[in-house]
């Protein structure tokens, strides 16, 4: 039997951004932002019988858990100031 291709869907680029948010926030050490950002890849994929509405909450869910995960503009700062040699 012939299996049925996924056809590219909005899906992929929605992973592709939850990926992306994934590894901006591993620069900033924001674990919990990462683990939001690959919840919010992972329930992008189009194979997941995850439809509709509640798809659209939990990423809704996932994204609002992911900005407020950040450590705060401060923080942020000061790591950037930082040297790394000192660090």
């Amino acid at each position: 039997m012939k299996k049925q291709k996924v056809a590219f869907t909005w899906h992929y680029y929605a992973m592709a951004i939850g990926v992306l948010m994934a590894m901006l926030a591993a620069t900033l050490s924001a674990w919990g932002s990462v683990v939001s950002a690959l919840a919010f890849a992972i329930l992008s994929h189009p194979v997941l019988s995850f439809q509709g509405v509640t798809r659209f909450v939990f990423l809704i869910l996932f994204f609002i858990l992911y900005i407020f995960a950040f450590p705060d503009a401060s923080v942020v700062q000061e790591m950037m100031a930082t040297d790394i040699s000192n660090a």
